[in-house]
């Protein structure tokens, strides 16, 4: 959009009120005419000779210089077109000779210059009247415009609190009848629980003391009940620990005699006739001393500081080892302890890094040996 469209729109165009687009349309033209007029007085100076000759003149004043229509809403006033002046009738003059011809030539050319000048002069006057003509009627529309906003903005304030004084006003009444409302549900409430609350600690009265007279008798019973039940659980108790008492003396020989025989049978598979793999003496056990050579394993990854020896105590602990088909340890159990659990888990490691274990002389390892460690052995 040009220069010349966004100041010729409309109001359809883009809202601003007729009279602002009216206003800058009269000040565009208002400088446009007075441009134009500068510009052909430009023209006609540098158009003239330098040494006109004897001319005539005939000066005629307009009476209106072109200029930007006023606002509607206060219409400039139109300056009344000057009368030209009654062309004075020439006199009689004598023969001209040539000297006074020049002279009166020079002469008629100044006042032909000096009317132009008078005329510019005029012109430019007229065109800052009509300027500051503009100017306070713009000033004035301003001021018109101002105080018609500033009174539509008081009537619209004006407006808005008598609008919200209106309904503060009703909310206030809504709100009255409502808490009026609402303390006569609450008192009807109120009356209808203390009713209610009453016929209830009645019900609730008799209630307790039919619970109460129960109640004896249920304790009667049940101290009856007791006594009984306790003179029951004593017996039961009395049976139950006799019988776990019997069970557990059988289950321990059952598991003797299971151990017992378990070693013979991983002794006899292990080669050692009459041996007993479980020792770990320095070169004993059996007649081939597979016991010396478990041991000789175990002992190098048993890391513990044996104390000196006091009394005739000798802590051992004892290991179930499960043994692979090649001899590789599977797993270690505790079996029995030493009372020192240092020392059982020193023996457990040896036992581990003692893989896979010494073959037997049999050439075939059993499922597990049982290995006993002594500590001062």
């Amino acid at each position: 959009m040009n220069l010349f469209d966004r100041f010729f729109r409309t109001d359809a165009d883009d809202g601003t009120p007729t009279g602002g687009r009216d206003d800058r349309r009269g000040l565009i033209l208002s400088l446009a005419a007075h441009g134009l007029l500068v510009l052909l007085m430009v023209v006609g100076f540098s158009t003239a000779p330098d040494n006109p000759g004897p001319v005539q003149v005939e000066l005629w004043a307009q009476g209106t210089v072109a200029d930007a229509a006023a606002p509607q809403e206060q219409p400039e006033q139109q300056q009344p077109e000057p009368q030209p002046k009654p062309e004075p009738k020439p006199e009689p003059e004598p023969t001209p000779q040539p000297e006074d011809s020049a002279r009166q030539a020079a002469e008629q050319a100044a006042q032909a210059e000096a009317a132009r000048q008078a005329q510019l002069a005029e012109a430019q006057a007229r065109a800052a009247e009509a300027a500051q003509a503009k100017a306070d009627a713009e000033i004035a529309l301003a001021k018109e415009r101002k105080a018609r906003e500033e009174m539509e903005r008081r009537l619209a304030e004006q407006a808005a609190k008598e609008k919200a004084d209106k309904a503060a006003a009703e909310q206030a009444a809504r709100d009255k009848a409502a808490k009026e409302k609402a303390e006569k549900e609450k008192a009807e409430k109120a009356a209808a629980e203390k009713a209610a609350a009453e016929k209830a600690a009645a019900e609730q009265a008799a209630k307790e003391a039919a619970k109460e007279k129960a109640a004896k008798a249920a304790a009667a019973k049940a101290a009856a009940e007791k006594a009984a039940a306790e003179k029951a659980a004593a017996e039961k108790a009395a049976r139950e620990k006799a019988a776990k008492e019997k069970a557990a003396k059988e289950a321990e020989a059952k598991r003797q005699a299971l151990r017992a025989a378990m070693r013979g049978d991983a002794l006899e598979a292990a080669g050692i006739p009459n041996g007993n793999a479980d020792r770990n003496q320095r070169g004993g056990g059996g007649s081939d001393g597979y016991a010396a050579k478990v041991r000789a394993c175990v002992q190098p990854g048993v890391v513990y500081n044996v104390p000196p020896r006091n009394g005739s105590a000798n802590p051992t602990a004892s290991f179930r080892t499960r043994l692979g088909a090649n001899g590789q340890v599977q797993g270690v159990d505790l079996t029995r302890s030493s009372g020192n659990p240092r020392f059982d888990d020193a023996v457990q490691k040896g036992i581990v890094a003692c893989s896979p274990f010494p073959k037997p002389p049999g050439g075939k390892y059993p499922s597990y040996i049982d290995v006993d460690y002594r500590m001062y052995d």
